[in-house]
């Protein structure tokens, strides 16, 4: 009977539906596809941990000249600080959808965020070493740095398992803008006023990297019910299966390299801005901020950017739309920074990190739709990796273009010719990508399938029935109800 067959589907979906980010094929008329209020409490959570762990990764790199004070090394030594998070954010992609897929969203996350407490820790220790012990520090920076990747390439596995096709982007976009980084920038430099105030923004760090891991204990697996219709644990290939088909799929490979160039050019020009308008007579305190207010801007690109598409799922539309808009603002770096152009070089920073933000959750969903069904612990990891990746060559190539003969002397001006021309790039890209939103039709074409099962269910005669051995009919309409 129909009443004990939807059971036997129910039992299926109990014993299939794992933490793994996937879901199994659901019958809507065994219960609603929705999004929990517990997916709410979990995005909270991940959004924590992705904000110490800014907080974390940005500790010594506002603050240079204190930090080779107390470490008594040079600026170089310094910025490896930082540039060893983002040899750790490459290295630790190669095997982050393979954690995910093995996982599970709770338990990647918990792993995270013991890896970022672990990391502060040992930090906190070297700071106390008399005197403060440097390769200590390096030692922390390595195992938390570790923690960066786990908390960003989730981003589509977490939403998929989390939130219903309709709210995805929403809640990647909250995954992916960088609070971390806004409360680094301002509460980092205005707490270390001092040399013997840094051992102290180092344990504060620590305490919010404890706070961010707790509460990830108590954090639910999943939600009560899948969210999705369309994905079957069964029908996602295995790690190296999904990396054999993406191989093949040049569409996933044309998102792969405008988000590379997209990000990588952001991180890239990011770090060097300092360096690109300090020749033209503006100062430290300048330039930072002009990066809090860009932060703030792009913050506010990927927060209009998961609404907009969830209301639309005009994807592609607004890869073509947004694209060129991060090419015409490139464009405009190279004339308007000059000297005294404060407000010119304010506004053109804060559109290009506008519109680059706004188009991250866009490339991100997309490489999830075209390659369909591999897993999005898989294509996510990829998408982040690439532009890490080109961010760290970026930033060699537009150091090696200064010029220390030019006008002013050590311009970069060539640098910003080169970071217009790459974002040309990534335009013509864009335009090329033909990539089918193979998800969302997988969706469509199980729902019309539902719809068609329970239109026939409604129509069948309601004078079925049966003849028992004591001669009483049992309506069978109603058992199957």
């Amino acid at each position: 009977m129909k009443f004990f067959q939807k059971k036997k589907n129910q039992d299926i979906i109990d014993d299939d539906y794992s933490e793994s980010g996937r879901t199994t094929v659901v019958d809507p008329y065994v219960f609603p596809l929705k999004t929990y209020p517990q997916a709410w409490f979990a995005l909270f959570l991940l959004v924590l941990l992705r904000t110490a762990i800014s907080v974390f990764q940005f500790t010594f790199s506002v603050v240079p000249t204190l930090t080779g004070e107390i470490f008594n090394v040079s600026l170089s030594a310094v910025n490896w600080l930082a540039n060893i998070q983002g040899v750790m954010y490459v290295f630790m992609s190669f095997f982050t959808g393979w954690i995910f897929q093995r996982l599970g969203v709770k338990k990647s996350l918990i792993l995270a965020g013991v890896l970022n407490s672990s990391g502060a820790a040992i930090r906190s220790v070297a700071i106390k070493l008399n005197p403060p012990s440097y390769i200590v520090t390096m030692i922390g920076q390595i195992v938390g740095s570790a923690s960066a990747p786990l908390a960003l390439n989730i981003m589509t596995t977490f939403a998929g398992t989390w939130f219903t096709d309709n709210m995805r982007a929403t809640a990647g976009m909250f995954v992916a803008s960088n609070y971390g980084a806004i409360l680094g920038m301002f509460m980092i430099p205005n707490l270390v006023t001092g040399l013997d105030k840094l051992p102290m923004v180092v344990h504060i760090t620590s305490g919010i990297s404890v706070a961010a891991f707790i509460p990830l204990l108590i954090m639910p697996s999943k939600p009560p019910t899948p969210p999705s219709r369309a994905v079957t644990e069964g029908s996602t290939p295995s790690f190296f299966s999904g990396i054999r088909m993406l191989a093949k799929n040049y569409n996933f490979w044309i998102l792969f390299l405008v988000h590379g160039l997209n990000v990588g050019l952001s991180i890239a020009f990011g770090s060097i801005f300092t360096q690109v308008i300090s020749p033209y007579g503006y100062t430290d305190a300048q330039a930072g901020q002009m990066n809090a207010v860009a932060f703030f801007a792009g913050t506010l690109g990927c927060s209009v950017a998961g609404p907009v598409l969830d209301s639309t799922k005009q994807h592609k539309l607004f890869l073509r739309l947004i694209a060129p808009m991060v090419f015409i603002t490139d464009i405009g770096f190279i004339f308007m920074i000059q000297k005294d152009s404060y407000a010119a070089i304010l506004f053109v920073l804060s559109m290009n990190q506008f519109f680059l933000s706004f188009l991250v959750p866009v490339v991100i969903e997309l490489s999830s739709e075209t390659s369909y069904p591999v897993h999005d612990a898989t294509t996510n990891s990829i998408m982040w990796q690439g532009c890490q990746t080109f961010g760290f060559l970026f930033v060699l190539a537009m150091d090696m273009l200064r010029d220390p003969n030019g006008s002013p002397k050590n311009n970069m001006y060539h640098a910003l010719i080169f970071q217009a021309g790459l974002a040309g790039l990534m335009m013509i890209l864009s335009f090329g990508f033909r990539g089918r939103m193979l998800r969302s039709e997988a969706n469509a074409k199980l729902l019309q399938e539902e719809t068609s099962e329970k239109r026939n269910v409604t129509e069948e005669p309601n004078n079925t029935s049966c003849t028992c051995h004591n001669d009483q009919e049992i309506d069978l309409e109603r058992i199957s109800i």
